[in-house]
């Protein structure tokens, strides 16, 4: 009867956060809102496919926190942040997540694997990542490349772990721009 009335504790619920205008330097306003793209469904590790937060506790171990969870699913949170901050960095609100209405046509899509995505509680975050630009009629692969970002942890708890993969992505989405903007993307 009594342990009916012991306390649990509240789950605490995390999205990932995205560039702001003062993190992306100006750019002419002529090559703004001039580009297209796409962003496919992004593909991450089953083991990521939870709602809980998952952290690496060893070698070989993955501890999951019951109380800290992700807002919805991972892969869609990651989707927004990729699409909110290429729109920012490419200067363009045609920035569209799979499925876009067919009437659109988008000058490059952009396919993004996550291979590892590890939160080493109280030390950092490891991103690497396969992601691919494909453009023109025939959707053909423009660039390639497999990324891997390190971010350290400014603070000990979720919080810190969170915004560490919030960095990591706002740096593959930096570098996924700097691309498209290289291949011919700020027309």
């Amino acid at each position: 009867m009594l342990s009916g009335c012991a306390s649990t504790e509240a789950s605490r619920f995390y999205t990932l956060s995205t560039l702001s205008d003062e993190d992306v330097p100006p750019q002419e306003p002529a090559a703004a809102g001039r580009v297209s793209v796409g962003i496919v469904p992004i593909e991450i590790p089953d083991y990521l496919d939870r709602p809980q937060i998952v952290t690496r506790s060893g070698l070989n171990e993955l501890k999951l926190a019951e109380y800290d969870r992700w807002a919805g699913s991972l892969s869609e949170n990651i989707t927004m942040a990729v699409r909110e901050n290429l729109s920012l960095l490419l200067r363009t609100d045609r920035v569209f997540e799979y499925p876009w209405n067919p009437s659109l046509t988008v000058d490059y899509k952009v396919a993004i694997n996550v291979i590892r995505l590890e939160s080493v509680p109280g030390d950092h975050v490891t991103l690497r990542a396969l992601w691919t630009v494909l453009g023109g009629k025939e959707n053909r692969a423009l660039i390639t490349r497999v990324t891997d970002i390190k971010e350290k942890l400014n603070a000990p708890g979720y919080d810190a772990i969170v915004a560490a993969i919030s960095r990591a992505f706002a740096g593959l989405s930096r570098q996924i721009a700097a691309e498209i903007i290289a291949v011919g993307g700020a027309k």
